[in-house]
């Protein structure tokens, strides 16, 4: 008995595909007849053929398959040792206190690499310091200094003793939380609580922490909008109006001391309410204009003396041209000069406010 063995090779395998798709091909070439005479099509192929594409196809498919499930693979293994992000959670007191995702934290030692946004939208501090370097677009030069009106230095009070600090301590602190679930709740913050607040701090000096800055930032333009209620309903000559006792001045400065805000981003959000609350009097002031109620208008035009009297923005302040821009898109120059008029004839101010609201409508060379 012979016995005859056939070596074979990865080679001699590889030959054999080539030619059995060098033959598939040439029969593929001749597989279509078009009769000219009777308008036919025909398409014929042998049997290996289409053995060799069936199997071609079903191969392409399995290793792409596998490409995909290795790349998965991949994937998951480098997110399984990647070091893991913490997810930041705060209470959104407009969908009823449930508790959303706001940010991620990153680890230390793996530094943000792309700041196109960022992680957690309540920190602006994340923000890479080189930020600026990268950035070619001209910037508007922004004055990192306190205005004018701003306490120098607030009245010392008499610290409480050990004793007495671990009392008040605890008992801001239980107002500051019950501030906050009341926010939570769907609720504004209320003038009595903001008053009660600064008088337990102010009392005994002690300060209070809160979590989130878009919370502290939020009380603390409520406390805003309170001083500017309170001045709005003193008397047209008043020069100092006073928020429990304290100057309004002296109030706003050491609420932000008391909640941990920084004094110059205080100052800014005073500026802020006292443009929104300048626009609002006079748009008011030319509503009252126009039906004939004078006296209502000369009233709201008071306002706008009195709070630029506490709080005057400036020279050339920022806050002041944007006032100016909206009210150029609303009131037509002659209804701003009327209005510019009336503030001159009839409010006693001096010249600096009445510059400061000629600025505000717009009305500065």
């Amino acid at each position: 008995m012979l016995l005859h063995f056939d070596p074979i090779s990865p080679l001699s395998s590889f030959d054999r595909f080539v030619s059995f798709s060098s033959d598939a091909f040439q029969d593929l070439l001749h597989s279509v007849h078009i009769d000219t005479q009777t308008r036919t099509f025909r398409f014929s192929c042998r049997k290996s053929t289409l053995q060799f594409l069936a199997g071609f196809l079903v191969c392409g498919f399995l290793v792409a398959s596998a490409f995909r499930v290795c790349f998965r693979l991949g994937l998951a293994f480098k997110a399984r040792f990647s070091p893991k992000q913490k997810v930041i959670v705060r209470r959104d007191r407009s969908l009823g206190g449930k508790e959303v995702i706001v940010g991620t934290t990153r680890d230390h030692h793996h530094p943000r690499t792309n700041s196109s946004a960022l992680d957690n939208p309540l920190s602006l501090s994340a923000t890479p310091p080189n930020l600026a370097n990268k950035t070619h677009y001209p910037r508007l030069h922004v004055r990192h200094e306190l205005p004018k009106w701003w306490p120098q230095q607030l009245p010392q009070r008499n610290t409480a003793s050990v004793f007495d600090s671990e009392y008040y301590q605890t008992k801001a602190n239980r107002l500051i939380k019950a501030i906050i679930d009341n926010r939570l709740g769907g609720k504004d913050f209320s003038e009595e609580d903001i008053i009660q607040l600064r008088q337990i701090c102010r009392a005994s000096g002690v300060r209070v922490s809160i979590d989130t800055t878009n919370t502290r930032d939020s009380l603390y333009r409520a406390a805003v909008e309170l001083v500017l209620n309170v001045c709005c309903r003193a008397s047209i000559n008043s020069t100092n109006v006073q928020i429990d006792g304290e100057d309004a001045r002296e109030f706003l400065a050491g609420l932000a001391e008391n909640i941990g805000l920084d004094n110059i981003r205080a100052s800014r959000m005073v500026s802020a309410g006292v443009a929104a609350r300048t626009r609002f009097c006079f748009l008011q002031a030319w509503a009252f204009e126009m039906q004939s109620k004078h006296t209502e208008a000369v009233s709201e035009l008071s306002k706008i003396c009195l709070i630029h009297g506490i709080f005057p923005p400036g020279k050339s302040s920022p806050e002041m041209e944007m006032v100016a821009r909206g009210l150029e898109k609303i009131l037509k120059v002659e209804q701003r000069e009327l209005l510019m008029a009336t503030v001159v004839g009839y409010c006693n101010c001096s010249e600096e406010i009445r510059t400061s609201a000629a600025e505000a409508l717009g009305l500065v060379c």
